[in-house]
């Protein structure tokens, strides 16, 4: 009975709904420029009369605490978005003595977080979403304003509308429906828009360091209204540089051996390691993508090459490690793929090449024994008359959360993830609304009503 009466005030209320997310989505809130969605969203539930605490994030501390997974911050500008590089892990003495220290900081970018306090005897939940979006790219592209909020086909366009503001607005909009129906929950629930979960994720790291815990969590990245995931991937950004011997191409050769060893004519040896370790790595199971993105070298065609740069990216799955295992199992690969190209190869024997990461993100997996997701699957066959679908995630703030504070996580929320960071970003309009239903009914059941 409690249910239907939220949900019949979602869809009276649709037309506000949509409109209080347009604004979000018009205030411009890029990674490192969050403060003035933060203070409309921080206004939105101070109205709620909920307990609201405004609080930049410590990075001393996440350092000090969590120093195998803290990031240092990240900005949307090319030259801010990762420029340290580390041979192992990053450290706070990196960034205070790297001349990004006083650019690089959490000033004027504080996580908002409201706690919505139950009578007591329930189950606690966490709300997470991310305040920032990631850069718009090149305007000419956009086939709409990019922070215009423009309605079109059913639906709201612009960056930030399924990564993640819908998801945030979701999760705010259906505690307030709770709110305004005159509901009262018996558990706790606890409401998180953090900043810089793009290329960071300490926002919801800084939560977890502050000591904000519950039964449960739901992150509201973008599976769409219909599906929901219980993993998070992760990711390491890497980068390996081959040395050479520089020499003019006409004295290559001297004395019948090579005099000038170009770096690029090695990088075929290490790139093949590579992709025979993954390879074996997924012989039985896709566990992870390398990815091989660029490669710089050389300074003139006439002259072997002294420096070559190889980069990209390894995405992998919970079931390569969750939490730093699966991180030090792609730094093995590395290692392992240096030893094997370099055996054979009396150069690279004596010239190992160098591999540096630029960020990292660890892989989640949810618990079994936990009921919560059963609980939201219940309540997205009521709402949406159809079983949920499972989905599997990339890296999300759900690792934080589930690894490093020890909650059991789900992600679920509207939008589609395969248009975030993208050009023309959009959400329907309806599958917020569907959310804004599902959400607010596993709010109900997992926390209790007081009949």
């Amino acid at each position: 009975m409690n249910q239907d009466i939220i949900l019949n005030w979602v869809e009276n209320n649709k037309e506000q709904i949509w409109k209080n997310f347009k604004t979000l989505v018009q205030i411009p809130s890029l990674t490192g420029e969050e403060a003035q969605a933060q203070s409309f969203v921080a206004k939105h539930l101070k109205a709620l009369s909920m307990r609201v605490e405004i609080k930049e994030p410590n990075i001393k501390e996440l350092f000090e605490k969590y120093p195998e997974i803290a990031q240092y911050p990240s900005s949307w500008q090319p030259e801010l978005d990762l420029p340290l590089k580390f041979y192992d892990i990053c450290t706070y003495e990196q960034l205070m003595n790297s001349p990004y220290a006083e650019k690089l900081t959490y000033k004027g970018r504080p996580n908002v977080v409201a706690t919505l306090q139950g009578t007591g005897n329930g189950r606690s939940l966490i709300l997470n979403g991310h305040i920032d979006v990631v850069t718009i790219g090149d305007k000419n592209r956009w086939n709409c304003e990019p922070f215009g909020a423009q309605e079109k086909n059913g639906r709201i366009y612009g960056r930030g509308t399924s990564d993640m503001k819908g998801g945030l607005w979701a999760m705010i909009t259906a505690l307030e429906a709770i709110i305004r129906c005159g509901i009262s929950l018996k558990g706790d629930v606890i409401v998180q828009s953090v900043v810089n979960e793009e290329h960071s994720g300490n926002g919801s790291l800084a939560c977890v360091a502050e000591g904000y815990q519950a039964d449960a969590a739901l992150v509201c990245e973008p599976t769409g209204s219909k599906s929901y995931s219980k993993t998070s991937g992760g990711g390491v950004y890497w980068e390996m540089k081959l040395t050479g011997k520089e020499a003019h191409t006409g004295s290559r050769w001297k004395d019948g051996k090579a005099n000038g060893i170009s770096a690029i004519e090695k990088t075929p040896l290490l790139i093949n390691a590579l992709l025979a370790h993954e390879a074996e790595e997924n012989k039985e199971q896709t566990k992870l993508s390398l990815g091989i993105g660029t490669i710089k070298g050389g300074d003139y065609a006439t002259s072997t090459a002294r420096e070559c740069v190889i980069s990209g990216v390894v995405y992998f799955s919970p079931a390569l490690g969750t939490g730093v295992k699966g991180i030090q199992k792609v730094k093995a690969l590395f290692a392992n793929a240096i030893e094997e190209a370099s055996k054979n190869d009396p150069w690279l024997l004596e010239h190992k090449p160098e591999v540096s990461y630029l960020h990292y993100d660890d892989a989640y997996c949810y618990p079994e024994d936990s009921e919560f997701a059963s609980v939201l699957c219940h309540c997205g066959k009521k709402v949406l008359g159809k079983e949920l679908e499972e989905i599997s995630f990339s890296a999300c703030d759900a690792r934080h959360l589930g690894n490093q504070g020890g909650i059991p996580v789900i992600i679920y929320g509207p939008g589609d993830l395969s248009l975030a960071h993208s050009i023309d970003e959009s959400i329907d309009k309806e599958d917020l609304i569907s959310a804004v239903k599902v959400i607010a009914c596993t709010i109900c059941d997992w926390c209790g009503v007081e009949e």
